[in-house]
């Protein structure tokens, strides 16, 4: 049984009114009236800071004209990325604003002159911008316990602003990004996320997708790794089914698949799906599948996926006596790297 005592820090209510944040208004500071036309845009951002951007990259094309794709790269390094340019419109996300790698990277931008946007809820990142009367926002830090990993929507609607600002998308995708996200009762997966995680419980989670919601899988590994502070694994199909279900052939552990889709998915893919559940239930592997409601867009399904990880993630760290919210690994390595 679940202890909810152990959630010292009230992350379930964190994951409740985690879709409000696309409410917030952003102001950008020192924002420069730049007239150059972009062509791609270059995301600087590590661990929970860098998962807005693979939100974006997912669902851009739903709010730019004739629904095109702008090139969107994600660096999660130090330095430069090799795909900047001059055109090129780049912002640095770290939500602390103290990631070295992003500093590193807001710093080499800088340097030749680019056009670099930070984000941040404070720190280094945003003092120097500061500092340099470069451009900026402040992020939201509702607690000092608040884990970027959360913020997810609060820089997806920051990170908007930008594209607005400097001309790459219309203003209207303000209001459809929040209906978009507010169709969505976060508290309609908590049972489902809670029978899941019982479970998964004292199992290897292997997180499976489709292609078109691939970031789904790797979110719930990400949420899984922090909150409940044990492995977890995902990929996606097709691509899985053309070496990482051999694997499984000679498994070496307790492994518990999931596989996540959308109800209205009719891809061939969601075949493989069903080929994939009988291949390996017939070698007595454990499948739980996981059919997600349609909300009618691509934004709002793939949040609608993630609270269920979230639900279950936060779930297995109670299941297993662990308080979901702290990384402590992650504290006691940045010291170890000082």
């Amino acid at each position: 049984m679940s202890n909810i005592n152990l959630d010292i820090s009230n992350l379930r209510q964190v994951i409740l009114d985690s879709i409000n944040q696309v409410n917030y208004s952003y102001t950008i500071a020192n924002s420069e009236n730049i007239t150059k036309k972009f062509d791609n845009i270059v995301i600087n951002g590590m661990g929970g800071s860098a998962l807005p951007a693979e939100l974006l990259s997912e669902t851009l094309f739903q709010f730019v004209e004739d629904e095109t794709q702008y090139p969107i790269f994600i660096h999660r390094g130090y330095g430069l990325s090799r795909h900047i340019k001059e055109t090129s419109l780049i912002l640095a996300i770290s939500y602390s604003g103290n990631t070295e790698e992003t500093l590193s990277a807001y710093n080499a931008a800088i340097e030749k002159g680019y056009t670099v946007i930070a984000l941040a809820a404070g720190g280094a990142l945003i003092s120097r911008a500061q500092e340099l009367d470069k451009p900026y926002i402040i992020i939201p830090n509702p607690d000092p316990q608040f884990q970027p990993r959360y913020a997810t929507l609060y820089l997806l609607k920051a990170i908007i602003e930008v594209l607005i600002q400097y001309g790459i998308t219309t203003a209207d995708i303000r209001q459809k990004c929040i209906e978009y996200v507010q169709a969505i009762n976060p508290q309609v997966f908590e049972e489902q996320g809670k029978a899941l995680a019982d479970t998964i419980k004292g199992k290897t989670p292997v997180i499976y997708a489709t292609q078109e919601y691939k970031l789904v899988a790797h979110l719930w590994k990400i949420k899984i790794n922090e909150n409940a502070k044990t492995p977890a694994f995902w990929n996606y199909i097709p691509e899985l089914n053309h070496n990482e279900m051999v694997g499984f052939t000679n498994p070496q552990a307790n492994f518990q698949f999931v596989f996540i889709h959308n109800e209205v998915e009719k891809s061939r893919n969601i075949l493989r799906f069903q080929k994939l559940q009988q291949l390996f239930e017939s070698r007595g592997l454990a499948i739980q599948d996981i059919m997600v409601p349609d909300f009618g867009n691509h934004l709002a399904n793939l949040v609608a996926m993630t609270l269920i990880g979230d639900w279950t993630a936060y779930y297995l760290a109670l299941a297993y006596g662990i308080d979901p919210t702290p990384v402590d690994m992650v504290e006691e390595f940045k010291i170890l790297i000082q």
